[in-house]
């Protein structure tokens, strides 16, 4: 059930709530359930991670969105036609490489799976996949994401880090890796984490990198409940390029969470004038990773 929050933020906000399936790459959604028994959750700091975690979510899009701008046609999904395979996994990486349309049937299989909520043979899919390309990044981000949703968080942690240790400026990995060790109680070290990435774009001249890890390091300051310093750090996004939409949006959320209806708006039209026409936020924000899931192919539009 949608908090009094959400529903008047959707209703202030038009994007068409339906997502869409396509090989484009990945943009993914939120909605992590990282268990932690030994405390009973508080609502209200459930709210506001929840909150915090969509305006996260919200610059993955956009990064996407940015480099993707047209997301490809919906894709009607039919179940793949049975694909022989050696009965010998160790085998499968080979003939999976040899055989582009075993991969396309796997990947189109494993839309079907995700879209039904059986993350267990999802996951299994994703590991063929990952064994058989191991190069591509997406499929183990993707088997990340769903690793964490299904409760498993280490083996999530191993999944990003080993994205990380190839591109440690990769935006989607950094993003998720600090969700989850803010989860796990480790707030500090994600703010290092994210220092030490962002010295790291500052050495190579990566300006655009550093940037989205300047991003990234002002949303955990308000998933940390740092409101101020959050909103400091939009403001100095913003002095450097007014032109990027994404701290609007992210200050618009989090006027719209403390009360701040009028900043918001103005917030909120700043970023319209800015962003993408096309771009359909609604959906991707809503739908939890187990019914929507978009991840790449080898064609770019």
């Amino acid at each position: 059930m949608e908090s009094a929050l959400s529903v008047k933020f959707k209703q202030s906000f038009h994007h068409k709530p339906t997502p869409k399936i396509s090989l484009k790459p990945p943009i993914i959604t939120s909605n992590l359930q990282i268990k932690h028994p030994q405390t009973k959750p508080n609502p209200i700091i459930q709210t506001l991670k929840l909150t915090a975690k969509t305006i996260i979510l919200s610059a993955v899009v956009f990064s996407n969105i940015q480099t993707h701008p047209a997301l490809a046609d919906p894709v009607t999904l039919t179940e793949p036609e049975p694909v022989s395979e050696p009965g010998n996994d160790t085998h499968l990486p080979d003939f999976l490489d040899s055989n582009p349309e075993a991969i396309d049937a796997i990947k189109k299989l494993l839309e079907q799976k995700l879209e039904a909520g059986e993350d267990a043979e999802s996951l299994e899919l994703l590991k063929k996949l990952v064994s058989a390309q191991p190069e591509n990044q997406e499929f183990r981000f993707l088997m990340a994401r769903l690793l964490n949703e299904m409760g498993e968080v280490e083996p999530a942690r191993e999944a990003l880090e080993e994205i990380l240790a190839k591109n440690p400026l990769s935006f989607e990995a950094l993003f998720e890796n600090a969700l989850i060790m803010d989860s796990c109680g480790e707030g500090e070290k994600v703010i290092k984490r994210l220092e030490s990435a962002l010295e790291v774009a500052k050495i190579e001249n990566k300006e655009k990198e550093a940037r989205d890890v300047r991003l990234i390091i002002a949303q955990v300051q308000f998933l940390q409940k740092n409101v101020d310093e959050a909103l400091k750090s939009y403001d100095e996004l913003l002095s450097e390029d007014p032109n990027d939409f994404r701290p609007y949006f992210c200050k618009g959320m989090i006027y719209s969470l403390i009360d701040k209806s009028d900043e918001a708006k103005v917030e909120f039209a700043k970023y319209r004038e800015l962003s993408p026409k096309k771009f359909e936020v609604e959906g991707y924000i809503r739908t939890p990773l187990s019914r929507m899931k978009l991840f790449g192919s080898d064609e770019q539009n």
